[in-house]
């Protein structure tokens, strides 16, 4: 778990019905904060509880490196998915508005990446092609109404992002989104943490690299090897393994040009 929720709805426990690994979670000021004080040199002697101020020091640090790694799709775990009901409009808003007295189009996090999208319509998927800005704005005719749409194009925009369509479907069908499962930030030294292999030693090591410069501390060589390559093993598993495209055509398939109309 994450701040008291858990991370990305995901359980780590292996599968089948064979011998498997207990969960190990931890706390986040004993598991993650405090190793990673001791292997910056900050705190010195073995098991001394850092003060208040460091802790806070810490876990700002850490929120920051979290938001760095959660705009890298190599350093993104898992996938999430959601539906939700399109009403035949051009665009969607999706995230957590800063107003809450707006509710947005699409009730879920605001994508940071979008793996893939589906128009779901009964029991059939049509894939969606998501298109760059450039190349969002190059469609002539963005409003094809009654259609069941073939491009997404995502704003990103905070904190509410804004997706598009090309081609809006009747009410009734479903959009599916695949996102980015991003790690959520910290609010406690109290949290309790529960993590895929290899992400606990890569946040603390690279947390401690962080720290020293807080504290005047001298970077050790070997935190720093050791804090790149954990960065290295977690960017091995996450990095996508591409399927070659043996489809035929232009946009989607078609051969239809969608910048012309």
């Amino acid at each position: 778990m994450f701040g008291g929720s858990p991370w990305g709805g995901t359980i780590w426990a292996g599968g089948g019905s064979g011998n498997v690994p207990p969960l190990n979670p931890v706390y986040l000021g004993r598991g993650i904060l405090y190793p990673a004080l001791r292997k910056a040199g900050i705190t010195l002697g073995p098991q001394r509880t850092p003060s208040p101020a460091q802790y806070q020091d810490a876990l700002e640090e850490l929120n920051r490196l979290i938001g760095s790694l959660s705009c890298d799709r190599l350093f993104i775990y898992s996938r999430s998915t959601y539906v939700a009901p399109l009403s035949g409009a051009t665009a969607y808003t999706i995230g957590s508005p800063a107003d809450p007295t707006v509710a947005p189009d699409i009730d879920a996090p605001r994508p940071e990446g979008i793996e893939a999208a589906n128009i779901i319509a009964g029991d059939i998927r049509y894939p969606l092609e998501i298109v760059t800005d450039l190349q969002w704005s190059k469609i002539q005719m963005q409003n094809l109404p009654g259609t069941i749409p073939s491009v997404l194009y995502n704003d990103r925009g905070y904190p509410l992002s804004t997706l598009y369509l090309w081609g809006q479907p009747l009410a009734g069908y479903l959009l599916e989104l695949f996102t980015w499962s991003l790690i959520p930030q910290f609010t406690s030294p109290d949290d309790v943490v529960l993590l895929p292999p290899g992400y606990e030693d890569a946040l603390v090591l690279n947390l401690a690299l962080r720290m020293a410069p807080h504290f005047q501390r001298v970077t050790d060589p070997n935190l720093r090897e050791d804090a790149r390559m954990s960065l290295m093993r977690m960017m091995s598993i996450n990095a996508p393994r591409p399927i070659a495209d043996t489809s035929i055509g232009g946009c989607c398939g078609s051969g239809f040009n969608i910048y012309e109309g």
